[in-house]
């Protein structure tokens, strides 16, 4: 899970905006790259992300980034690296 994150690095730089329409853009991306780098993780990882862990880092990303954290600092506090990653191939993927 080390990449995880790691591709919103760009996106941060390029819309460091502060008015309140931009920072709602700003979060969408952030969110949306953390969402596709988890995915990409656990697809390559044959696990099953559940949607939960998903919205509850990227979320927390999101925050973190907003608090002035570098993208280490975001998934230092983010990623529980206590919860085992699902493995139930049953469920439906995101």
């Amino acid at each position: 899970m080390a990449r995880v994150l790691g591709t919103i690095t760009v996106a941060l730089v390029a819309f460091s905006a502060t008015e309140p329409a931009q920072a709602d853009f700003k979060d969408n991306i952030i969110f949306s790259s953390c969402a596709a780098a988890m995915r990409k993780e656990y697809q390559q990882a044959e696990k099953q992300l559940l949607l939960s862990q998903l919205n509850e880092t990227c979320s927390c990303v999101v925050k973190q980034i907003n608090n002035r954290k570098n993208i280490e600092q975001a998934k230092a506090s983010c990623i529980n690296t206590d919860q085992p990653i699902s493995s139930n191939r049953n469920r439906q993927a995101l």
